[in-house]
């Protein structure tokens, strides 16, 4: 606990920090007990952070119950969806992360809070409350924002990539404006992360099963009672922890997070949570690597059959279980040893639960394929490694020789895809994606939903050393290294090179002879993007994407 000082003790920093804490309002008697930080992400730029002030004042309400003094401080987050196809502003959603959490550390330190509640929902927001959980190792809570329902028009479920869709079916003549506007108006309704298995609800899932949320809050419904409940109650067991000393740290492990891994693995996830889970790791200290990511998701049966890759949205997985159904199932490979901030261990909330049979959450002995959601792939065009959802893929994909198409930008991509230069077969590449060549790497949201619209997601496969939406499905290969700014065989490529995938056996080769290449490398300058203020800090200094686009680590 931080000794705030005694009154009665002539100590003057302490009497300083009495008098700027009774100037905001805190009585003497608030003062004599641990001072919990709140952190409220609301901002009006996302509908998933439309409850965010209702879920901290519940929050606040479980802290005073438990005799804490709860201390509300604000970071308004990012939207990956807001900024995408937009260069400049779609450069710093992975940025936010690094400035997210050295802002939560900062505060938190500062302002020496005994123990910390972090409200957040969403992509990066949540990876980065992990990442300053772990630095800053004093008891912790993440209370998720939940998950969005699906929208819904002419009873037809509707997500966030179906604007892009209805904006070529109006092109089409397919249907008409007023149908556009209402699939555009209705398609997010909030609150809550977006209700598919994307980099939102895939970290908010992995966070629960890390043990940093409390069991069975983080895929709630975000406009419903029960995540107020849940907020309420968040803020009494923090200060269970607070007494008992469970800080972060000692639930933050290598073996939680490889219960994390296996939960995403399980559940479909995205592909951006390598990242973010790599990063976590090496805030740490621990090693991690794709290898890692690789042996687990081999040993690891795909049981989520949930959108994009699957059949039913978020909200119907929460119906299942949630995270606490998929390790019902999970349960003979996990960490069963792990503790949560719940209060059980992981092999407690395993034995806890009651399970039922529910096409959602499948049987471990009947599950949707052997194999985990996310391949890790290796060969020529990227030596160390890119990254795939190989059940999201139509099946004359998952094997696939092709020319290329290679573009230097999203927008170049874009372009051609509306110009009609894409062809059934094509391997089209985007480069200079990567953490340092966008710099900050942009989400590939546009071309994704372009080539979905185009009709081509089941028969162009799309290549990047950039990162890719969960919210999407088809034949894409990420998160390429070495990317093309580090001069990675990526930037090498040239149109009509044949790059060959093999999803089956995790390879991608640039088919190429290797001293055409060296003569390529010869003559290729290397690339620099012009980026000022902190995005040029960032392009700097941030590691490769094989080691979470970082800034930060031991």
């Amino acid at each position: 606990m931080v000794n705030k000082g005694d009154s009665n003790t002539p100590d003057y920093s302490a009497g300083f920090r009495r008098a700027l804490y009774a100037g905001a309002g805190f009585s003497p008697e608030k003062l004599k007990k641990p001072l919990v930080g709140v952190l409220n992400t609301w901002g009006e730029i996302s509908p998933a952070t439309r409850r965010i002030k209702e879920i901290c004042r519940e929050v606040r309400e479980g802290v005073l119950e438990a005799g804490g003094t709860p201390v509300e401080f604000c970071l308004s987050g990012l939207c990956d969806g807001t900024c995408a196809g937009t260069p400049g502003a779609s450069n710093y959603n992975m940025v936010w992360r690094e400035v997210a959490s050295a802002y939560i550390e900062c505060v938190a330190t500062a302002n020496q809070f005994d123990a910390l509640v972090m409200v957040a929902v969403c992509d990066e927001s949540v990876p980065a409350c992990l990442i300053a959980a772990a630095r800053l190792d004093i008891p912790a809570v993440i209370v998720s924002g939940g998950s969005m329902r699906p929208g819904k028009y002419r009873a037809q479920d509707l997500c966030l990539s179906d604007p892009t869709a209805a904006f070529l079916r109006l092109k089409r003549g397919e249907i008409n404006l007023e149908d556009y506007q209402a699939i555009e108006s209705r398609c997010l309704p909030g609150a809550g992360a977006c209700g598919v298995m994307g980099t939102g609800i895939t970290m908010q899932v992995f966070s629960e099963v890390v043990g940093i949320i409390l069991s069975g809050t983080s895929v709630m419904p975000g406009d419903g009672p029960e995540i107020l409940a849940a907020a309420r109650s968040a803020g009494r067991q923090i200060m269970k922890l607070q007494a008992s000393g469970l800080t972060a740290g000692k639930i933050i492990t290598k073996s939680s997070i490889e219960n994390g891994i296996r939960a995403v693995m399980a559940c479909g996830g995205s592909t951006c949570a390598i990242f973010h889970i790599m990063a976590l790791a090496a805030e740490i200290g621990e090693e991690l690597s794709l290898e890692d990511f690789q042996r687990l998701g081999e040993s690891t049966p795909l049981l989520g059959d949930i959108l994009p890759g699957g059949r039913h949205p978020v909200e119907r997985f929460n119906l299942s279980g949630g995270a606490p159904g998929l390790l019902k199932e999970l349960a003979p490979m996990l960490h069963q040893g792990c503790p949560t901030v719940s209060g059980l261990t992981i092999g407690e909330i395993c034995a806890a639960f009651p399970g039922f049979s529910d096409p959602v959450i499948r049987k471990l002995d009947s599950p949707l394929a052997p194999t985990g959601g996310i391949g890790i792939l290796y060969g020529s065009l990227a030596p160390e490694g890119a990254v795939s959802k190989p059940h999201s893929v139509a099946p004359q994909l998952k094997h696939h020789r092709g020319p290329a198409k290679p573009y230097d930008s999203e927008k170049d991509l874009c372009e051609a895809i509306m110009a009609g230069e894409l062809e059934p077969g094509d391997v089209a590449i985007v480069r200079y994606a990567g953490p340092r060549g966008g710099p900050g790497m942009p989400c590939l949201y546009s071309s994704m939903w372009l080539l979905r619209g185009f009709g081509l997601d089941e028969s162009v496969a799309l290549v990047s050393d950039g990162r890719v939406s969960g919210t999407i499905k088809g034949a894409v290969v990420a998160h390429v290294a070495p990317e093309a700014a580090d001069g990675g065989p990526i930037a090498l490529v040239e149109k009509g090179d044949l790059v060959e995938i093999d999803l089956d056996e995790g390879r991608i080769d640039l088919l190429v002879p290797e001293e055409l290449l060296a003569a390529r490398a010869a003559d290729w300058a290397p690339y620099r993007p012009e980026t000022k203020g902190f995005l040029e800090f960032y392009r700097q200094h941030v590691q490769s994407t094989q080691k979470g686009a970082y800034l930060g680590g031991r």
